[in-house]
């Protein structure tokens, strides 16, 4: 079976790559291109309520390896985007906060994808856009069933919207 270049297989890391692209030009559009990784904002501002998180858990809960967490989280330091500190509890650790520059560079970044994601969205109806939704929690259930593994933030998702 050859390669085809209109089949879903083909089209998924097409979309995926021109999100992307959409996305980190917005970001440089908006003159906050040093967020290497929007995704660790994110999280530190919602899933952690703008309290502090070590890069382990920051690692666990957006589902990407440490050694990448790590590079990304010396480029928002070394940019004053975020602030690292002894965990008094465990001087072995080092807690991440967003800096309040991080704080503003997030709500501008929110802005930037709220942007790029109505305009991919543009068009589709409630229904369709609920099918879709369906259609993505379907195949990353197929991935688990091959081992991979969601993000934390996406089993906690899961587990309350399923009422678990």
């Amino acid at each position: 079976m050859g390669f085809e270049f209109n089949s879903l297989e083909w089209l998924f890391p097409v979309f995926d790559r021109m999100h992307h692209n959409c996305l980190k030009e917005e970001i440089v559009k908006r003159g906050i291109g040093e967020v290497s990784n929007p995704q660790i904002l994110f999280v530190l501002k919602n899933e952690m309520n703008n309290m502090s998180a070590s890069q382990k858990e920051l690692a666990e809960i957006i589902g990407i390896s440490p050694p990448t967490i790590a590079i990304s989280i010396k480029r928002m330091k070394k940019s004053g985007l975020i602030y690292q500190y002894p965990d008094e509890k465990d001087t072995r650790r080092n807690l991440i906060k967003l800096s309040e520059k991080g704080l503003a560079f997030i709500e501008e970044c929110e802005n930037a994808f709220n942007k790029v994601d109505r305009a991919m969205l543009e068009g589709f109806t409630e229904t369709e856009r609920e099918q879709l939704k369906q259609f993505y929690c379907r195949m990353i259930n197929n991935l688990e069933s091959i081992g991979a593994h969601p993000p934390a933030q996406f089993k906690k998702e899961r587990r309350t919207n399923d009422g678990n």
